[in-house]
Order: structure tokens, then sequence, then C-alpha cells
């Protein structure tokens, strides 16, 4: 969410394509039968965590996405900073894709293997940069096939005055990268229904669904999240996007 498509969300490839040595596993096969998600941060960027909102715990919401997605399948997600690990030597500052790949292949612990498939996603304490400028309304990137997902933590902060809408932001935001990176939308799993928003990247056209373009930016994401918050689902993804992915899953 909050990106740009040349330097971040069209990083999203299809399971075929292979941008570095992590597995490119398809992680809708059977034969995969859980799904990991590793979490690291830099100092001073931790992820919200905890209870918010009368609601319970903050990571059920990304949990009880990626149930949706990979119903039948066990899922490894931390939801505490006890579970994730804290980055000492990541300085603040402005990021590239190669700079995050770096850091991702210094840090990262957990690979795919087996029946097995694992992610990657770090918080970092500074900005995208597309290597043309720094944007500082991207909220996160996903790195294709890498599996690796990056967060940028003043960007979230700075996308509300109210730190629970801070924290929904920093959730959806997430889920939203983690669609692209597993498939979302037309990026492996085929569409069943016409809701490509190509002109937009790998979107969705529906404007309620986490995929729609409009909701990666801070203020559109903040405008989703605030509407979203009044219904009692904690899916975000639309039916579109989740009847492709249940096509693939049959």
């Amino acid at each position: 969410m909050g990106t740009r498509e040349t330097g971040v969300l069209l990083f999203s490839l299809a399971f075929a394509s292979c941008s570095s040595s992590t597995s490119t596993s398809n992680p809708y096969s059977p034969s995969t039968t859980k799904v990991i998600l590793e979490v690291d941060y830099a100092t001073g960027a931790a992820p919200y965590t905890g209870p918010v909102g009368g609601r319970g715990d903050l990571w059920s919401l990304f949990e009880s996405n990626a149930q949706r997605l990979f119903q039948g399948k066990q899922l490894e997600i931390p939801h505490d900073l006890d579970h994730m690990e804290e980055l000492t030597d990541v300085a603040a500052g402005d990021y590239t894709a190669d700079q995050i790949l770096q850091i991702a292949s210094k840090h990262r612990a957990t690979a795919s293997s087996g029946s097995s498939i694992a992610y990657y996603v770090v918080w970092l304490p500074g900005y995208f940069n597309d290597g043309t400028e720094v944007n500082k309304a991207v909220l996160g990137v996903n790195l294709g096939s890498s599996g690796v997902i990056a967060m940028f933590k003043p960007v979230i902060l700075s996308s509300s005055g109210t730190p629970l809408i801070q924290k929904y932001v920093e959730q959806s935001t997430l889920i939203h990268e983690f669609g692209h990176v597993v498939g979302l939308v037309n990026k492996g799993i085929p569409l069943t229904s016409a809701h490509h928003d190509a002109a937009n990247g790998a979107h969705c056209t529906n404007t309620d669904c986490v995929m729609y373009w409009l909701n990666e930016g801070a203020a559109d994401a903040v405008k989703f999240i605030e509407k979203r918050a009044t219904e009692s689902t904690t899916v975000l993804f639309a039916d579109d996007c989740l009847a492709d992915v249940d096509a693939v899953t049959k």
C-alpha cells in the first residue's frame, strides 16, 4: 500500500518467476501445509502489537485474512515483539529495493522448504527510494518472488494523528502487500471475473477491497480503515479476490 507500481508493487511476479534464490513455492498447492511469516524490525521502528480498540489482539487482523487465503493450512505468525527480531544494525534513512533485499539476505532466518513456505517482512525507520526519488507517501512495498515486504514506520506514523487509526493502517498495509506477494491481483492467481484494474497495476476494481489501488496511499488507507472499522467482518479482501484464491485451492 502507498506504493508506486514501477518500483514497488510491480515487483510482484508470478509464482514461476524468480528474482532471488528464495523458494517460489506455490502457497496454494495441497503440498504446502504451512505458511510462515517472519517479522523483523529496525530499532525505533517496531510494529504495533497487543490489544487494540476493544477488538482483541491487533495481529489477529492479519492472521484472520491469512487464514481466509490459506484455509486448512497451518499458519505461523508472530503476534508480539518477543517473537519478532529487533535489528540493531539497520540505520534510519532511505531504502532502495536492492538495499531492502540486502537487509533480508543478512537477517532472514526462515527459508521455504519441503511443505512450508516462508515470507519475510521488515519494519524500517525511513522512506522508500524507488531509484528516482524518495517517496514519503509509501507505506509499504513488496519485492516480488523474493517473498520480502518492507514497511516504512515514519509514513505509518504520519498517516493519522490517532494511534488507533495508525495501527489499523499498518495492518491493512501489511495485508495489502501480502496479497500481492501471494498472487493478487492477477499476479500469479488467474482471474475468475473481470476485477483486475490493469491501468493501476496488480489491483482490484472493487473500492471495498483491500487490494483497490487507492487504498494504498496513506490518506486513502485511513478512509478505508475508518469505513471498514464499522463493519463486523475482519476479512479485508472482497469477494472477487477471494473467488480467485478459492479457484486455485480447489
